[in-house]
Order: structure tokens, then sequence, then C-alpha cells
């Protein structure tokens, strides 16, 4: 993790360090009541499996943003924050997967308020 990281340390091409984590049914549940989605898909293995045909309950929209927020700001540190993100959730997350971050630096630029901004590209964390 960067303790004080600048616009002048990164250049486009570099890699920020990888994350993982196992993700467990605490992951799943803690994640959506912190987002306040009580849809049980999130928190009642049953109504998943039976309701939703999914093999199990599964991470939320919120929960996963929150993932991608936390691997950029851990590199860029205290200092640094998230200006604008977009995903997309091609496949879900369940207990039991992995996920597994990566980004690499696309370009750097500094706006006319003088503020800096770096443009990543970080593929899917999930299974």
């Amino acid at each position: 993790m960067a303790t004080r990281l600048l616009l002048g340390d990164v250049t486009a091409g570099d890699r920020l360090p990888d994350l993982g984590h196992d993700v467990t049914a605490t992951t799943v549940v803690l994640g959506a009541l912190a987002s306040r989605d009580w849809r049980p898909m999130h928190h009642d293995r049953d109504f998943a499996v039976h309701r939703n045909g999914t093999p199990d309950i599964f991470l939320n929209t919120p929960n996963q943003a929150a993932w991608f927020e936390r691997y950029v700001t851990d590199w860029t540190g205290p200092t640094g924050r998230l200006g604008r993100m977009t995903f997309r959730m091609n496949t879900p997350v369940f207990p039991g997967d992995r996920m597994a971050f990566s980004a690499t630096v696309t370009g750097t630029a500094v706006d006319d308020a003088g503020c800096g901004w770096v443009d990543l590209d970080v593929p899917s964390a999930g299974r």
C-alpha cells in the first residue's frame, strides 16, 4: 500500500499490486447489510438456490463496487480518491470464490483545476 502516491510517480503501463480475497457467506451477507440490500438472494441460500436458480447467495452490486474502490484506494493511499468508476458484473461472485484484483495504469492527466487523474484498466475480479 502506498503511503503517499503522487501523480509524477505514476506512468502508463504501471501495474498495481495484486489483491486477492476469498469470499465467504459472511462477506456476501455483511456487504448486503452495509448497503441496506434486504433482498433474500444475498443472505438466504434456500431462496437463492430454489427461487433464483443460482448455486448460492452472491455479492450484490454495491458490495462488488466497494471491493473495486478498496483496491484502488489501497494503492493511492490516503490522498487518493475515486473520481469515476464504471464496471460490468459478468458473472456472480459466490461464497467459495476468490476475487483477484489486478490493474494497469492506462493514462494520466491534469485537469484545468490542477487535479491529477489516473486512468486504470481493472479486469474482472470475480471467479
